[in-house]
This record gives C-alpha cells, structure tokens and sequence, in this order.
C-alpha cells in the first residue's frame, strides 16, 4: 500500500467517525497544541477549613488541659475555704475529693462520642486525684487502714485499665502502672518491704498478662521499669541481698517471658522504637542484679549474667523463626545487651589475665577466614553496639601488648619477653592473615586497610626490637631492615602499593636509629656494619619504589 492509499483511507475514517459524532451529538473535540502551561495549585475552601480545624484542634487540647488545672486548683482552694471555716472536716474531704475525680470520669466518658481525644483528659484528671484521695486518707488523716489503702489503690488501677480498654490511650496504661508500683511505697510499707517486694512481683504478673490481652506494649515497658526501680531501690534499705536478687531475676523472667509470648500470641513483633525502650531497663537490671549477687556471692555474679543473657538470646531465636524473612527488629537490641554482658562479665570478669592477650589473636583469625563481610549487610545498625565492643578489646589488648613488649623485665613470669614475645607474633601474623584474606574487603576502605597496616607494622618493630635488643642493636637494626625488604617484596609481588609505601615506615625507624644512636652510641665496627646495611638497604627500597611508582603511568 502506498502512501496516497493510506491517506486517503485516513480520510475516510475520518469521516465516518464524524458522521457518527454527529448522529450522537457529542461536542467537538477541543484543539490540542504542543505547549500546555503547568497548572497552579488551587488552594479550595476545603483545604482552608482542615488547616483551620487542625490550629484550632490544637489549640482545643491546650486549652483542655489548662481548664483541668483550673479545675484542681478551684477544687483545692475551696478545700482551703472550708478548712479556714472549720465546715470541712478530714473525712468530708476525701468524700468531696472523691466524688470530684469520679465526676470527672463521668463526664469525660460521656464526652467521648464528640471529641475523643479532648474528652479523654478529664477521666485521666478525675484518676489522678482518685489515687491522691487513697493516699491522702492513709497518710495524712489515718482514716483507712494500710491493707484497705492499697486495696483502693488496686482497685484505682484496675479502673485505670478499664479506661484504657475503652479510651486506648497510653496515659491510663501509665496511670495503673505507676499507681500500682507507688502505691506501697507512698501508703509507707517501709516495716513490710518482704511484703512489698512479692506485691511487686504480682503487680508484674498481672501486667504482662493485661498487655498480651490489651495489646498493650507501653503498658509491659512502664511496669518494667518501674518494677525493676523501685525493687532496687528497696533492697538499699532491707539488707537481704539474696532475696532482692531472686525477685530481680524474677521480673526479668515475667518480663521477658511477657514479651515472647505477646508476639506469639499477638503475632505482632517489637518495633525497633519498642525494643529499644527496653534496653535502659535491661541495663539496670544488669547493673542491679550483678550488685546484689557480687554482694553475697562474689564469684557467681559473672555467670548468672551470662546465663539472663544466654535466657534472652534463646528467646530471640525462637521468636525470630515465626517470620518469613527470619529476622525482628529487636534484634539490635539483644547483641548489643549480650555483647555488653560478655564484655563485662566474660572479659573482664572471669577471662584470666595470661589468657586475655590471646583474645586478640583469636579475634583476627575469626576476622581473617569466617566468611562476614559488613559492607554488604542488610541491617549494619545491628552490629554497631557489638562491633564497638570488638574494636574496644582489641584496642584493650593492643596497648597492652605493646606496652609489655617495651617494658624492660626479667625473662621469668607472665610479665616478661618470654611469655608476650609469643603472643606478640602471633598477634603479628593474625593482623596479616587479616590484611591478606580479607584484602577485597579492605580495598573498599583504605582508612581500615591503612590501620591494619600501621598496626601491624608497629607490632613488627616492638616484636623484633625485644627479640633482638639483648644481641646488640646489629641484630635490632637486622631484623627491622629484613622484615621491610619482606613487606616491599611481599607488595611488590602482589602489586600493592599501598603496602609497599607503609614499609617506609619501618625503613624510617631504622634509618633514624642507623643515624640518631648507632652512629654516635655503638662500637666502631658495629657502627660501620649498621650504617653500611642501612644503606644498602635503603638504596634497594628506593629503586623499588622507582618501579612501583611506574604502575600508575
């Protein structure tokens, strides 16, 4: 078909389609052209009324929450209205106090239906003021007794979470916890603490049920922490080491149990903002549960901490395998609690000291062949905490093998050339294997790679400076030259020039002690041989580095 046919077909459609546009009456189509300007944004009457609403919403919560303070003080000075005049007495105070926050309560309630979140401010006031109501009865008028006070407040926090039930806002969850935990101590149970602290372990039973029921986590964290606190501090007062331990480890468990089996049950894991809330927790339980149990049992402190930690860890793999993917997001959270503990327990604590150089070692060659590359990972921020924690005790036992290799110390003991020489070297040889086995993770980053090589390089001249300081300083300035030739051969062979120019720190070193103290502090002979080497090899690393210096032409 040629070009006229096919036009003249075009025609035609066009003509029919017309015919048929008429028939139907459709408007004509309007006429398009190339350029279209850009449409401004219209700003609608609507889009004006919602910003207005959401000022004026705003503005609403501020104003509420100033009117219930206005309502209390109102409340308190016609209390001291009725005082002055001898009309109020103790027990009609706490009946007007009470029935106030329970109008409160009312009245919020029947608010709900127009503006939820405003109306839910008055029963958290009217809540408030119940718990001072029982406190105030109890302790300053003696008008209940202290087993009648707590049942109140009991009672208090169990409406609380009825509220929470019907409103689901975290400041009920709020109000039951910390009503429930102050209670003993505000109601004065300072004569029964043993009581108080088995009230505690309740109080955390009954919370970490409501939670699995409410799907309430805030409410498991608020009771966590408040229970944790407030049994320490407790136990500063009680001297019964063993049994504040005991209940420590307990709201661990109930805790911790808690929030495995609200995931199970409510197939709903922690959000990383949730698991992080609970590590300040987890960290105080750690510090509080080592002190109580190094008070009384000093050596088994270190081991029931590395069983909680172990306790969690379990948890943690169990949890994670009901996820498709086989992971959950608390799991920063779990390495950073566990490494903490292995570095305190573990590290510190029990590792022996001939034992601790040897960490090092043992790090690198994990390091070197355990197949763990960090720059593809997925979830980096898991390993911030524990990577910190690694970088920490290799540093720890860096210096102090540096530091012992300087030193100056009789050939007997852990303390001398006889014992760290040997942790010296293989430390040496570690940092190598690390530097050549992980050389395609390293070239990515040449400040790490640098490090290694800085690090590795210092440990080679304190190494062979005390191997061979009692032969002479011959032998020093031998081994330093030899081990430099090595390493520029080594780089060469490998076309590393980074590698090789780090060598010219060693050539540095023996270059100065060749000129700075042999030429002027050694024998005659000794002198001219450490210069002549010196020079021999300084001029054969020079021409080297002419020919590695060529590799970037």
């Amino acid at each position: 078909m040629d070009l006229n046919q096919f036009e003249q077909r075009l025609h035609a459609i066009e003509a029919r389609l017309a015919v048929i546009e008429e028939r139907l009456s459709l408007p004509p189509p309007p006429a398009q052209s190339g350029w279209h300007e850009p449409k401004a944004p219209v700003s609608t009457a609507r889009e004006a009324d919602l910003n207005a609403l959401e000022g004026s919403s705003n503005s609403g919560n501020w104003l509420g929450t100033i009117a219930v303070v206005c309502f209390v003080l109102a409340a308190g000075f016609i209390i001291k209205l009725s005082i002055d005049s001898g009309w109020l007495t103790p027990a009609r105070q706490i009946v007007i106090a009470a029935v106030f926050g329970m109008s409160l309560i009312g009245c919020g309630l029947a608010m709900l239906s127009t503006y939820r979140g405003y109306a839910s401010l008055l029963p958290a006031a009217g809540v408030i003021i119940l718990y001072l109501s029982v406190f105030a009865a109890h302790r300053l008028y003696a008008l209940v007794s202290v087993d009648a006070a707590l049942i109140l407040t009991s009672l208090v926090s169990l409406l609380c979470i009825g509220l929470y039930l019907k409103i689901k806002h975290d400041v009920y969850a709020l109000c039951a916890a910390v009503g429930a935990y102050l209670s003993p101590v505000i109601l004065g149970f300072h004569t029964q603490a043993l009581f108080t602290v088995y009230y505690f372990v309740c109080c955390s039973l009954t919370f970490a049920t409501l939670s699995i029921w409410l799907r309430s986590r805030i409410m498991t964290i608020i009771a966590a922490y408040l229970a944790i606190l407030i049994t320490s501090l407790i136990g500063l007062d009680l001297k019964d080491d063993v049994t504040i331990a005991i209940v420590l480890a307990l709201h661990f468990l109930i805790f911790a149990l808690g929030t495995y089996l609200f995931t199970r049950v409510n197939q709903q894991e922690l959000t990383e903002k949730e698991a992080w809330g609970f590590f300040p927790v987890l960290m105080l339980f750690y510090a509080m549960e080592y002190f109580y149990i190094d008070r009384s049992y000093p050596g088994l402190a270190p081991w029931l901490s590395l069983v909680f930690a172990g306790l969690l860890l379990a948890l943690y793999a169990s949890a994670k395998r009901w996820f498709p993917d086989g992971r959950i997001k608390s799991q920063s959270v779990i390495f950073a609690f566990v490494a903490i503990v292995l570095f305190h327990s573990f590290y510190i604590e029990l590792l022996p000291a001939d034992i601790k150089p040897w960490v090092y070692v043992v790090m690198m060659l994990a390091f070197a062949f355990v197949p763990f590359n960090p720059s593809s990972m997925k979830d980096r921020s898991t390993w911030y905490v524990p990577a910190l924690i690694g970088f920490i005790v290799l540093a720890i036992e860096y210096i102090n093998i540096i530091n012992h290799l300087l030193q100056r110390s009789s050939m007997i003991g852990s303390d001398g050339p006889a014992f760290w020489l040997p942790v010296a070297f293989a430390a040496l040889i570690s940092t190598w294997l690390v530097l050549i086995y992980r050389r395609d993770d390293l070239a990515h980053n040449d400040e790490k790679g640098s490090a290694l090589l800085g690090a590795a390089h210092v440990l080679a001249i304190a190494g062979f400076y005390r191997l061979a300081d009692p032969y002479g300083s011959l032998a020093v300035s031998a081994c330093w030259l030899f081990y430099a030739i090595a390493v520029m051969a080594f780089a060469y062979q490998r076309r590393d020039k980074t590698m090789a120019k780090s060598a010219l720190v060693v050539l540095g070193f023996a270059a100065g002690k060749a000129l700075l103290y042999d030429a002027a502090s050694t024998p005659t002979l000794v002198r001219i041989l450490c210069l002549l080497i010196t020079g021999v090899v300084l001029y054969g690393a020079g021409f080297l580095m002419k020919k590695i210096a060529e590799w970037e032409k």
